[in-house]
């Protein structure tokens, strides 16, 4: 039985009551900030997707990052949906062009390729340009997003350009907990998420949220948590 659009509403706007904080606190935007040169950290992505037309499944990604430089990362994970299994491999780099506050914007390029393992999945390449800005308490960023997709098998398929854009706003008091909304926007997905950034541990943090589809065609709810562990 599939949860009332009402309840799901306002646990996500509880979810939204400004708390505290810590810069990273977003499911669907990209933050500008990459890891220390050396340093090593593993993500855990699980989503409970609830389409618009079947039944609720789940979908996880499980990442792994190092930090080439201390502008540069590089990422690698693994795609995992529930009934399809391992569904494709990711390669995910992003690099910053400047220093933290050296721009009035803070700006990080974003390049990730996407390859299916057969039917399971789609071919993806997909570029992000990631802005971001801090206002006294609050962080502002947002993402400008190019995607290209095709089905799998290739063969007859073309490659589809699938702009879309999402922007996030955070707080931050210091605290263990960060509260954060975001609006992401595409064609049929588009879904806003307020969600709570968590310091579990000093060198683990824990983000979750409810993103609530804005259109017919979105996935009614998205129930959203990244798990992050320093190693």
């Amino acid at each position: 039985m599939k949860p009332s659009k009402t309840l799901l509403l306002l646990a996500a706007l509880a979810l939204a009551v400004p708390a505290a904080a810590h810069k990273r606190n977003y499911l669907d935007t990209y933050g500008y900030y990459t890891s220390e040169k050396g340093a090593w950290e593993t993500e855990f992505w699980t989503d409970l997707r609830n389409p618009d037309v079947g039944d609720d499944y789940w979908y996880h990604q499980t990442e792994v990052e190092y930090g080439v430089t201390d502008r540069y990362t590089l990422g690698v994970y693994g795609v995992f949906i529930d009934g399809r299994g391992f569904s494709a491999l990711e390669v995910e780099n992003r690099y910053r062009l400047s220093e933290p506050k050296q721009w009035p914007v803070d700006t990080a390029l974003y390049l990730e390729f996407k390859d299916a393992n057969g039917h399971k999945e789609q071919d993806e390449i997909e570029g992000k340009l990631i802005l971001s800005k801090d206002i006294g308490r609050w962080n502002l960023t947002g993402n400008g997003i190019f995607e290209l997709a095709r089905e799998v098998p290739a063969r007859g398929s073309e490659w589809e350009l699938e702009p879309a854009i999402a922007v996030g706003a955070a707080y931050t008091s210091g605290n263990a907990i960060n509260p954060g909304i975001e609006l992401y926007s595409a064609e049929h997905k588009s879904r806003l998420t307020p969600g709570r950034y968590i310091d579990l541990l000093p060198e683990v943090r824990l983000n979750v949220g409810v993103g609530l589809g804005l259109e017919d065609q979105a996935d009614d709810y998205i129930v959203k948590s990244i798990l992050e562990i320093e190693l």
